[in-house]
């Protein structure tokens, strides 16, 4: 048990005193008022949620999808990207793709550039390994012993 009789820390108040808070916080984050604000929008139940089958909470739920999936519905282009497929993905083997996946793998390995891993041996224009070398050998050992708590 804690001696703490700080007010502000809801663990020293009453169950009941902390419910009421709550219930309070959850009207006003959802919109909830009294039943005279409610009846004002037609498409809302008292409690600021939805009405079943309401059609403005349906074109709003559209809308999110259409934005979270990058969709042009939501931005309002008309054209589309040729990298890219209608639900935002890439394309198989589209150059978008490839350009996006060598940003991140620099991005996730300290930044490097082609440029300079084009000279290294071992390593493809590109910098990946070639088959076979060793600087690909040496990596998976420090790669093993890192994953393992070794050094």
């Amino acid at each position: 048990m804690t001696t703490n009789t700080n007010p502000g820390n809801f663990a020293n108040r009453p169950t009941e005193e902390v419910r009421e808070i709550a219930a309070m916080g959850g009207r006003a984050s959802h919109g909830g008022g009294n039943a005279a604000e409610s009846q004002t929008q037609p498409d809302r139940n008292a409690d600021g949620t939805f009405t079943k089958g309401s059609e403005l909470a349906r074109e709003l739920g559209a809308q999110g999808g259409h934005a979270s999936h990058g969709s042009e519905h939501a931005t309002g282009a008309t054209g589309s990207h040729p990298d890219r497929n209608p639900d935002g993905t890439f394309t198989k083997g589209s150059e978008a793709a490839r350009e996006a996946g060598i940003r991140g793998g620099h991005a996730s390995h300290g930044g490097g550039h082609t440029e300079q891993t084009e000279n290294l041996p071992g390593r493809n224009p590109d910098g990946t390994f070639t088959k076979g070398s060793e600087a690909a050998k040496e990596a998976g050992i420090k790669g093993g012993h890192a994953s393992h708590g070794g050094s």
